[in-house]
């Protein structure tokens, strides 16, 4: 059996995040019900109401020095007050105007952003609600954007049954102490519109859900080789957001190997852990799992913050419809701050031969993000990067036992070929751990929960608010960079977050095996 026929074969058997047979078919785009096109026939006729736009200042960042801080984020788990912060989010108001169109919202509707009140300014359509892409350049990518993403499951029911039992399957294996936050979570974030998709798990006698907010959780989590007292970066990222009562968690590489033994040991995230043979590797792993377990904010040591992080994503913010998915009540149900941010870093409008530099055409950025403890999107990142390294595991495995079979049969020369093949060959890290994976955590859960695919994140210019998650557009953690993208620059009011692109993980002594 030949090396690629190997892998595809591997790649389409249970512990593989990457089947052959995986891309999703979008959604039907239905055409616009009656109603729809009732509403958005007044609202052409009333006309949008002219809304101010209101900047955020900067915030500067302090000259002090940054004291090392190592949290000990277990305490959430038998901290007998930790769920009794919870409050439902308050209701809304349906807007004045239909504004659901393919246009962006221009503006906000002037409130300061430590207000706890939701902008309702902007309701957005669904691709079932008949939304077409805005035309700001955007090609038919086709088959071959298409192909790229690895969800694993098809849309509709069937599809949201399995994505929902593989998580509950993955979370009843991690250890103990974690199985209530973890399915309870799961059951919270389970579709209104399909019945029991998950066991019900109530969390335990006398508790209360934890608060769904991610700014609840007030932890900015960087990890380096070492403390540098002088990365000038993590001085701003503390004094920015110290005032609002950020702190925080640095975890060197012996502090965040102590820390994954405390929440994983003898688990399958230990084993893919101790298995992987790069530092980037454990790096990528890790900024899945600290979120997981605390929440809060994680973002690379050569990243600056622009503004603070309760300032993320609070202008034009366009909400989605969800009544096609959680009935027409959903607005009083939505939150008032998001459980999740993240942001958009690859955004092909027209680039020719994308596919040879980038994982996907709409990928979502990794080296900044952030969420509530337990959400969804978190666990099925860590769950991807266990089967991955299976896949690798498996891989060579097969290739040790070829090489055997090559020298029994005298084909030296092709041993040696196959020896030299180390672990990039069966996966590399952009899906082993990297964005590719991570974008596809993010837009399985997206189209499991609210039917949305990756084409409904394209070209988006303003924060996009789908359910409990906050999608930024390309400016917000990924200003400047590839013109084709369309991303502003450092100095647009979304911009939150700028890169340095340090590169370290490059030249990080990668150990072959």
């Amino acid at each position: 059996m030949s090396l690629s026929s190997f892998l595809d074969t591997l790649r389409s058997q249970r512990y593989s995040l990457l089947p052959t047979n995986s891309s999703p078919s979008s959604p039907d785009l239905l055409k616009t019900s009656s109603s729809t096109k009732k509403r958005l026939f007044q609202a052409t006729a009333i006309g949008l109401v002219l809304l101010v736009i209101t900047g955020y200042t900067l915030r500067s960042g302090g000259k002090n020095g940054v004291q090392k801080q190592v949290v000990d984020p277990y305490d959430q788990y038998t901290d007998p007050n930790f769920h009794s912060g919870y409050q439902s989010g308050e209701p809304l108001s349906p807007p004045e105007v239909d504004v659901g169109s393919e246009e962006p919202p221009t503006s906000s509707s002037g409130k300061s952003s430590t207000s706890n009140q939701i902008d309702t300014t902007s309701w957005g359509l669904t691709e079932e609600m008949g939304w077409r892409p805005p035309k700001v350049g955007l090609k038919d990518l086709g088959e071959v954007a298409e192909s790229r993403y690895r969800l694993g499951f098809e849309a509709g029911e069937e599809g949201t049954r399995e994505y929902y039992q593989r998580l509950y399957d993955f979370a009843l294996a991690l250890p103990m102490p974690l199985h209530s936050p973890l399915l309870s979570s799961l059951f919270y974030h389970s579709p209104p519109h399909y019945d029991a998709v998950v066991p019900s798990y109530p969390l335990s006698s006398g508790t209360r859900r934890p608060p769904t907010s991610m700014i609840s959780y007030k932890y900015i989590h960087q990890t380096d080789k070492e403390f540098n007292l002088d990365n000038d970066l993590t001085k701003i990222w503390t004094e920015m957001n110290k005032p609002d009562g950020w702190e925080l968690n640095f975890l060197d590489d012996n502090q965040a190997h102590e820390w994954m033994l405390k929440h994983f040991r003898k688990s399958d995230v230990s084993w893919a852990w101790d298995y992987m043979h790069r530092g980037v590797l454990k790096a990528d792993f890790l900024r899945y799992l600290l979120p997981l377990i605390m929440g809060g904010v994680y973002s690379d040591v050569d990243t600056q913050p622009i503004r603070p992080i309760e300032q993320w994503g609070h202008n034009s913010v366009e909400y989605l419809d969800l009544s096609s998915t959680d009935g027409q009540a959903w607005k009083s149900k939505l939150s008032t701050n998001p459980a999740v941010i993240v942001g958009v870093d690859v955004d092909v409008h027209a680039y020719e031969g994308w596919e040879n530099g980038w994982p996907r055409a709409l990928g979502i950025c990794q080296w900044t993000l952030s969420s509530s403890p337990s959400h969804p999107i978190f666990l099925d990142a860590v769950r991807r990067v266990v089967n991955a390294t299976r896949v690798v595991e498996t891989w060579e495995n097969w290739r040790s036992a070829e090489i055997e079979k090559l020298l029994g049969e005298g084909r030296e020369a092709d041993a040696q070929e196959l020896q030299n093949q180390h672990r990039d060959m069966a996966m590399n890290v952009m899906e082993w751990t990297g964005p590719g994976l991570f974008t596809d955590s993010v837009l399985s859960f997206l189209l499991a929960r609210y039917n949305v695919t990756w084409h409904r994140l394209r070209g988006l210019n303003h924060p996009l608010r789908i359910g409990d998650v906050l999608i930024l557009p390309i400016t917000g953690f990924s200003p400047g960079g590839q013109p084709d993208f369309g991303a502003e620059g450092p100095d647009s009011v979304q911009a939150n977050v700028l890169h340095n692109f340090r590169g370290s993980w490059k030249g990080d002594g990668a150990r072959k095996k």
